[in-house]
Protein backbone atom coordinates (compact mmCIF):
# COMPACT_ATOMS: atom_id res chain seq x y z
CA UNK A 1 0.00 0.00 0.00
CA UNK A 2 1.27 3.29 -0.84
CA UNK A 3 1.40 5.92 1.84
CA UNK A 4 0.50 9.42 0.69
CA UNK A 5 2.36 12.30 2.22
CA UNK A 6 0.49 14.79 3.48
CA UNK A 7 3.05 16.94 5.36
CA UNK A 8 2.32 19.51 2.18
CA UNK A 9 -1.37 19.56 3.79
CA UNK A 10 -0.33 19.88 7.12
CA UNK A 11 2.30 22.88 6.66
CA UNK A 12 -0.50 24.43 4.67
CA UNK A 13 -0.71 28.40 6.05
CA UNK A 14 -3.98 29.82 6.38
CA UNK A 15 -4.53 32.81 4.74
CA UNK A 16 -4.19 36.77 5.91
CA UNK A 17 -8.09 37.11 6.96
CA UNK A 18 -8.67 33.49 8.24
CA UNK A 19 -5.83 34.54 10.66
CA UNK A 20 -8.02 37.81 11.58
CA UNK A 21 -11.47 36.27 11.43
CA UNK A 22 -11.84 32.39 12.12
CA UNK A 23 -15.25 32.07 11.85
CA UNK A 24 -16.27 31.59 8.36
CA UNK A 25 -19.47 32.95 7.92
CA UNK A 26 -17.94 36.52 9.93
CA UNK A 27 -15.37 36.15 6.94
CA UNK A 28 -17.76 35.80 4.04
CA UNK A 29 -19.83 38.49 5.49
CA UNK A 30 -16.64 40.91 5.86
CA UNK A 31 -15.51 39.93 2.26
CA UNK A 32 -19.20 40.61 0.93
CA UNK A 33 -19.47 43.84 2.45
CA UNK A 34 -15.75 44.95 1.58
CA UNK A 35 -16.22 44.34 -1.98
CA UNK A 36 -19.55 45.75 -2.13
CA UNK A 37 -18.11 48.99 -0.52
CA UNK A 38 -15.26 49.13 -3.31
CA UNK A 39 -17.58 49.18 -5.96
CA UNK A 40 -19.69 52.09 -4.25
CA UNK A 41 -16.43 53.63 -3.78
CA UNK A 42 -15.61 52.87 -7.60
CA UNK A 43 -18.89 54.08 -8.79
CA UNK A 44 -18.97 57.18 -6.94
CA UNK A 45 -15.41 58.08 -8.16
CA UNK A 46 -16.68 57.28 -11.46
CA UNK A 47 -19.90 59.68 -11.19
CA UNK A 48 -17.44 62.39 -9.59
CA UNK A 49 -15.39 62.35 -12.64
CA UNK A 50 -18.12 62.49 -15.33
CA UNK A 51 -20.06 65.20 -13.97
CA UNK A 52 -16.77 67.16 -12.79
CA UNK A 53 -17.43 70.47 -14.91
CA UNK A 54 -21.06 70.56 -13.33
CA UNK A 55 -19.54 69.71 -10.10
CA UNK A 56 -17.07 72.62 -9.70
CA UNK A 57 -19.32 75.17 -11.61
CA UNK A 58 -22.33 75.01 -9.00
CA UNK A 59 -21.95 77.38 -5.87
CA UNK A 60 -20.06 76.07 -3.42
CA UNK A 61 -22.34 76.31 -0.78
CA UNK A 62 -24.75 74.10 -2.98
CA UNK A 63 -21.67 72.11 -3.73
CA UNK A 64 -21.14 71.76 0.36
CA UNK A 65 -24.41 70.88 0.63
CA UNK A 66 -23.90 67.35 -1.50
CA UNK A 67 -21.09 66.27 0.30
CA UNK A 68 -22.71 66.79 3.88
CA UNK A 69 -25.31 65.13 3.12
CA UNK A 70 -22.83 61.98 2.66
CA UNK A 71 -21.67 62.80 5.63
CA UNK A 72 -25.10 62.71 7.57
CA UNK A 73 -25.86 58.89 5.95
CA UNK A 74 -22.51 57.55 7.09
CA UNK A 75 -23.04 59.20 10.72
CA UNK A 76 -26.57 57.92 10.82
CA UNK A 77 -24.52 53.71 9.76
CA UNK A 78 -21.75 54.44 12.28
CA UNK A 79 -24.42 55.60 14.91
CA UNK A 80 -25.74 52.36 14.13
CA UNK A 81 -22.81 50.56 14.02
CA UNK A 82 -21.62 52.21 17.77
CA UNK A 83 -24.71 50.93 19.15
CA UNK A 84 -23.38 47.54 19.89
CA UNK A 85 -21.96 49.17 22.69
CA UNK A 86 -24.38 50.24 24.95
CA UNK A 87 -26.80 47.34 23.71
CA UNK A 88 -24.30 44.81 25.20
CA UNK A 89 -23.64 47.08 28.22
CA UNK A 90 -27.26 46.75 29.48
CA UNK A 91 -27.42 43.32 28.46
CA UNK A 92 -24.69 42.69 30.89
CA UNK A 93 -26.79 45.09 33.56
CA UNK A 94 -28.45 42.58 36.76
CA UNK A 95 -30.91 45.14 36.73
CA UNK A 96 -32.96 44.22 33.05
CA UNK A 97 -32.71 40.34 34.14
CA UNK A 98 -35.52 41.73 36.98
CA UNK A 99 -37.22 44.47 34.47
CA UNK A 100 -40.49 43.29 32.91
CA UNK A 101 -43.67 45.10 31.42
CA UNK A 102 -46.51 42.64 32.64
CA UNK A 103 -45.67 38.86 31.03
CA UNK A 104 -43.25 40.61 28.68
CA UNK A 105 -39.65 40.45 29.78
CA UNK A 106 -37.48 43.15 28.79
CA UNK A 107 -34.24 41.13 28.64
CA UNK A 108 -35.38 38.88 25.89
CA UNK A 109 -35.94 42.07 23.77
CA UNK A 110 -32.45 43.45 24.07
CA UNK A 111 -30.62 39.77 23.72
CA UNK A 112 -32.63 40.22 20.40
CA UNK A 113 -31.63 43.23 20.06
CA UNK A 114 -27.92 42.14 20.65
CA UNK A 115 -27.84 39.63 18.08
CA UNK A 116 -29.49 41.75 15.57
CA UNK A 117 -26.60 44.70 15.98
CA UNK A 118 -23.75 41.76 16.16
CA UNK A 119 -24.67 40.56 12.53
CA UNK A 120 -24.88 44.02 11.19
CA UNK A 121 -21.93 46.08 12.74
CA UNK A 122 -19.31 45.14 10.60
CA UNK A 123 -21.34 45.47 7.57
CA UNK A 124 -22.41 48.87 8.12
CA UNK A 125 -19.27 49.97 9.36
CA UNK A 126 -17.62 49.06 6.58
CA UNK A 127 -20.16 50.77 4.27
CA UNK A 128 -19.95 54.16 6.25
CA UNK A 129 -16.44 54.19 6.15
CA UNK A 130 -16.92 53.67 2.01
CA UNK A 131 -19.55 56.74 2.45
CA UNK A 132 -16.95 58.67 4.32
CA UNK A 133 -14.28 57.93 1.50
CA UNK A 134 -16.59 60.16 -1.03
CA UNK A 135 -17.64 62.49 1.65
CA UNK A 136 -13.70 63.06 1.89
CA UNK A 137 -12.77 62.89 -2.15
CA UNK A 138 -15.49 65.55 -2.80
CA UNK A 139 -14.75 68.00 0.40
CA UNK A 140 -11.17 67.63 -1.10
CA UNK A 141 -11.35 67.99 -4.81
CA UNK A 142 -12.58 71.60 -5.06
CA UNK A 143 -9.79 72.80 -2.78
CA UNK A 144 -8.15 71.26 0.38
CA UNK A 145 -8.71 74.63 3.48
CA UNK A 146 -6.34 74.61 6.33
CA UNK A 147 -9.13 74.68 9.12
CA UNK A 148 -11.24 73.64 11.39
CA UNK A 149 -13.89 71.29 9.60
CA UNK A 150 -11.12 69.83 7.03
CA UNK A 151 -8.45 69.05 10.09
CA UNK A 152 -10.90 67.51 12.32
CA UNK A 153 -12.44 65.31 8.82
CA UNK A 154 -9.04 64.11 8.23
CA UNK A 155 -8.08 63.76 12.01
CA UNK A 156 -11.60 61.46 12.15
CA UNK A 157 -10.53 59.40 9.03
CA UNK A 158 -7.42 58.74 10.59
CA UNK A 159 -8.45 57.68 13.74
CA UNK A 160 -11.24 55.62 11.80
CA UNK A 161 -8.24 54.16 10.15
CA UNK A 162 -6.81 52.60 13.05
CA UNK A 163 -10.25 51.52 14.36
CA UNK A 164 -11.01 49.02 11.63
CA UNK A 165 -7.28 47.31 11.98
CA UNK A 166 -8.56 47.08 15.84
CA UNK A 167 -11.44 45.54 14.40
CA UNK A 168 -10.12 42.86 12.55
CA UNK A 169 -8.54 42.13 15.82
CA UNK A 170 -11.47 42.46 17.54
CA UNK A 171 -12.83 38.80 15.69
CA UNK A 172 -10.02 36.97 18.15
CA UNK A 173 -10.32 39.47 21.20
CA UNK A 174 -6.20 39.93 20.81
CA UNK A 175 -6.96 44.23 20.37
CA UNK A 176 -6.76 44.71 24.40
CA UNK A 177 -9.90 46.95 23.56
CA UNK A 178 -8.44 49.34 21.63
CA UNK A 179 -11.05 48.99 19.53
CA UNK A 180 -13.29 50.16 22.48
CA UNK A 181 -11.16 53.12 22.62
CA UNK A 182 -10.92 53.93 19.37
CA UNK A 183 -14.89 53.64 18.57
CA UNK A 184 -15.25 55.81 21.70
CA UNK A 185 -12.41 58.49 19.91
CA UNK A 186 -13.75 58.18 16.84
CA UNK A 187 -17.11 59.52 17.77
CA UNK A 188 -16.09 62.01 19.98
CA UNK A 189 -13.89 63.46 16.79
CA UNK A 190 -16.97 62.98 13.88
CA UNK A 191 -19.06 64.50 16.11
CA UNK A 192 -17.20 67.26 16.60
CA UNK A 193 -16.17 67.22 12.82
CA UNK A 194 -20.19 67.22 12.11
CA UNK A 195 -21.46 69.41 14.49
CA UNK A 196 -18.65 72.54 14.37
CA UNK A 197 -18.62 71.95 10.06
Amino acid sequence: MVKINDSSQLTKKPGLLPKFIPNSKERKTVILFSIATVILIIIGIIVIILNRQQLFAQDFRHYKGIFKQLGSISRIGFFAALSIFPTYQLLKSKKIKEFKLRDFQVKKAVQFLAKLVRKWHVPIAVLSSGIVVLHGILAIIRGFKFDFTYLSGIASSIVLLFLMVMGLKRFKRTDHNWHLKLAIGFFILFMIHATFS
